[in-house]
């Protein structure tokens, strides 16, 4: 199972986090949070126990925990820092979206016939691995619920780290799921074995310099035909397909256009309907620059639309893919 390498580009590599995030700093890169530094401190002495020794067993207290699961508000820096840690990680790593990496264990279930497959899975991981990054843990359907327990125990058995972030406790994933009960002894696991800490920084960093994005059109009347230009801009030379579905996850999706790099859709159409993080995963593997048109305003009956729409952003950061959109609201 491989993971896709972050971008290393605005990272620059320093003996340890601390002094990466002074680096930072010092390079106006960054602006001073005194909830990231705290937490960076607190990951800084994991991270160079774990890179030093094989096995640390006198680092935890028993149960022994392996990693860290890290939640805090969107835009607080989670993600960075995670990266970061991945960057200073010398040891045999992996960094993958949650939904993909449980996507592929679904993928490797499907096609095991072993009494005892998550164990075989686990035992395969262990020899690529030593730990996983896995960025914006969710729980969003039943299969992975149900099998995350059973998962986690087959990873920690075979001594394989997880540092993973989301923007929930655990306590707070999958809330109102099916069978919510059965799920419970994930979530102890979770509490169990890994050290949960939470970033409580008071800033939205998505929000710091912004200003208007000629990407996004907001109430704008001429917005078709600024999204329509831009899609030529970008698909030149390329074939254009018009009005044609996709084959995504086994199910057609229809589209406004597409070219070998970009892909244009309407709203309803990738988060209206019963769309889920596999089809965006998909997506974000076949194209690089994303156009959704027609943004409408969502009311608490939309809830379900405005999560999906959540997922669909979430997956394109990630898999650092381009994206343009118009909005009536």
């Amino acid at each position: 199972m491989a993971g896709k390498d972050v971008n290393e580009r605005i990272y620059f590599m320093s003996d340890n986090l601390n002094s990466w995030y002074l680096q930072q700093i010092n390079q106006q890169l960054l602006q001073h949070d005194l909830a990231q530094q705290q937490l960076i401190e607190q990951l800084n002495q994991f991270l160079q126990q774990f890179n030093q020794h094989r096995f640390f067993t006198q680092w935890f207290n028993k149960p022994k925990q392996l990693g860290y699961y890290i939640y805090g508000d969107v835009g607080r820096g989670k993600s960075m820092i995670m990266n970061a840690m991945y960057q200073h990680t010398t040891k045999r790593k992996i960094r993958q979206h949650f939904h993909e990496f449980m996507q592929q264990i679904h993928q490797q279930l499907a096609l095991s016939k072993a009494d005892k497959p998550l164990s075989i899975i686990a035992k395969q991981l262990k020899q690529q691995v030593d730990i996983i990054y896995l960025d914006e843990m969710h729980i969003s359907d039943i299969a992975s619920a149900m099998i995350l327990q059973q998962l986690f125990q087959a990873l920690f058995q075979q001594n394989i780290y997880v540092v993973t972030s989301s923007n929930y406790p655990p306590d707070g994933l999958w809330p109102n799921g099916l069978m919510r009960e059965r799920f419970f002894p994930a979530i102890e696991l979770l509490k169990q074995r890994l050290i949960v800490t939470s970033l409580n920084s008071q800033q939205d960093y998505r929000l710091v310099n912004s200003s208007n994005n000629q990407l996004f059109w907001i109430k704008a009347t001429n917005a078709h035909s600024q999204l329509e230009h831009l899609f030529h801009q970008i698909s030149y030379p390329q074939l254009i397909h018009y009005q044609q579905n996709l084959l995504i996850c086994q199910r057609q999706i229809a589209t406004i256009a597409y070219s070998d790099n970009i892909v244009w859709l309407n709203f309803e159409v990738i988060c209206g309907a019963q769309r889920s993080q596999l089809d965006y995963l998909e997506l974000a593997e076949k194209f690089t620059w994303f156009i959704i048109s027609d943004i409408y305003p969502l009311n608490f009956e939309q809830k379900d639309t405005a999560r999906r729409f959540t997922w669909l952003i979430d997956v394109l950061y990630d898999k650092a893919c381009k994206l343009a959109l118009s909005s009536t609201v």
